[in-house]
């Protein structure tokens, strides 16, 4: 018996004899046509579905990476940012350029919003040589180092840069406080029209105009009191 039998054996029913009528031997080629449809038909599926399901997934992240390579507005609101941090009329020391990237990776999902930072979370770490930025930075110098100085001009170009943005700033005091306001105050006018873009400003806050009508930009500064008790 060749393989040719043994395959028959598995799929043909048995054939009737011959002496049988005709409706019987035609109910059986049937059956027999219908059984052999049937094996190839699932034999091709098999064979199909696994490469479907590949050529699906491939699409998807085709469009996944597409979509993850993508410009989206934050790409130019961070642009923006480092054109006018060298805007100002002022060079930033080695330390005030360290300061603004820590600045930078705090607030990139601020700068982006939650949605397309997370979705192109990886491409922009990469683009800004971050790993696992910090959205806290802790800045500790000795006095007359510029920290004030680089808040304010980080600040400043914060507002002149994103859509929306709210800056909440909170100084030692009063002096402080209004000293900072005044520094953000005079890079925003340093910059073309910046000084037309102010719409209201008094000691303890300023709003920008934005790009559009409703695109209204905040920064709120607040002098705290520092309070202590000593027990003796």
């Amino acid at each position: 018996m060749n393989m040719r039998d043994v395959y028959a054996t598995q799929t043909m029913p048995t054939l009737p004899p011959i002496s049988s009528s005709d409706s019987a031997l035609c109910a059986c080629l049937k059956q027999t046509l219908d059984a052999l449809r049937n094996e190839r038909s699932v034999r091709s599926s098999n064979h199909k579905r696994p490469l479907l399901e590949y050529k699906v997934d491939a699409f998807k992240r085709k469009l996944s990476r597409v979509d993850a390579e993508r410009e989206v507005p934050g790409d130019k609101y961070l642009k923006d940012v480092h054109a006018y941090l060298d805007s100002f009329g002022m060079e930033r020391t080695n330390s005030q350029k360290q300061f603004h990237k820590a600045f930078l990776g705090a607030t990139l999902a601020h700068i982006y919003g939650p949605g397309d930072f997370e979705r192109h979370r990886t491409r922009i770490l990469a683009q800004n040589n971050m790993s696992d930025p910090s959205f806290e930075v802790l800045v500790v110098t000795p006095r007359r180092w510029g920290k004030t100085t680089s808040v304010a001009m980080f600040v400043a170009a914060l507002l002149l840069s994103v859509a929306d943005m709210w800056v909440s700033v909170f100084s030692t005091g009063q002096r402080a406080s209004s000293s900072l306001l005044e520094q953000v105050c005079k890079m925003i006018c340093h910059v073309p029209r910046g000084s037309s873009r102010i719409l209201r400003r008094n000691q303890e806050q300023v709003f920008i105009k934005g790009d559009a009508s409703s695109d209204v930009r905040r920064l709120y500064s607040y002098p705290s009191s520092v309070q202590g008790e000593v027990s003796m």
